[in-house]
């Protein structure tokens, strides 16, 4: 999966000068211009139903920089779903991740936080363990998400994660302290450009077994997090790790229950 992002990032961040005009029309945005046919060909992709998949989004973000996602797997998706691709048709870097998930463990829910640059159509795009393909979209109302300068909260250090359960272990929120930057923002005391330093590759493992691994890339928000809800309980111990451009650093950590906060390790 990583050598699919490295093949397709430097696309993404050229090709949207060409693709996105100046009209906020989903028929200007990367989808329809060209990530449609370079991810998945002539491949038929189906419009389900809120039944059998959900993409849940603000229409009017009170925060473009941070603005949180909510994919819903029904009961005929939940453990049949193999990857997930959410795309921001007009975000400087469209393709906002690209989850692997784990055939038959019954994840039902995912949750994150994107950054959206402007009005835009925002996509989720299954493939489950046959072979089809299903998308469901919402609309978001936004404006420079993609280059707002850095959040003023203060608290933690790079790299520290925290693992949030819920009481009965069958939903689990991870967040990783990370600036995410874009390479659009702009130093707000000195002026400076700030140069991009993104989280490009995450995983999170449960008793033993990778759960969900993605690509991940720029239109993640600052501080990446994501929450996983399933119809069982996950089995501990529950990892997660990541991995950083352009330092290539290393952070993980495990949480074995006894705590709602692990230390994460760097290097």
């Amino acid at each position: 999966m990583r050598r699919i992002f490295l093949l397709i990032t430097p696309l993404l961040c050229l090709a949207p000068a060409l693709a996105i005009g100046d009209s906020p029309s989903p028929s200007v945005g990367a989808w329809n211009s060209y990530l449609h046919k370079q991810l998945y060909g002539d491949r038929e992709i189906g419009e389900v139903d809120e039944n059998y998949m959900r993409l849940d989004g603000p229409a009017n973000t009170p925060d473009p920089a941070s603005t949180p996602l909510s994919l819903h797997l029904g009961k005929a998706a939940a453990g049949k779903i193999k990857q997930v691709r959410i795309i921001i048709d007009n975000n400087p870097s469209p393709l906002a991740a690209t989850m692997d998930l784990k055939p038959g463990v019954p994840i039902d829910e995912i949750d994150l936080r994107v950054r959206v640059d402007r009005f835009t159509s925002v996509r989720a795009i299954a493939e489950d363990t046959d072979g089809r393909l299903e998308m469901r979209s919402t609309w978001i109302n936004a404006a420079g998400g993609c280059s707002a300068p850095p959040s003023a909260a203060g608290g933690g250090q790079l790299g520290d994660i925290r693992f949030r359960p819920s009481d009965d272990n069958k939903s689990l929120l991870v967040s990783l302290r990370h600036p995410n930057s874009s390479g659009f923002q702009i130093n707000p005391v000195s002026g400076d450009p700030i140069p991009p330093h993104y989280v490009r590759h995450i995983k999170l493992s449960a008793g033993g077994q990778t759960i969900l691994e993605a690509d991940t890339g720029i239109s993640i928000a600052e501080n990446p997090s994501v929450r996983i809800s399933s119809a069982t309980a996950l089995a501990g111990p529950i990892r997660f790790e990541a991995e950083d451009l352009p330092t290539l650093k290393n952070y993980s950590a495990t949480w074995n229950g006894s705590a709602a906060k692990a230390a994460g390790t760097s290097k």
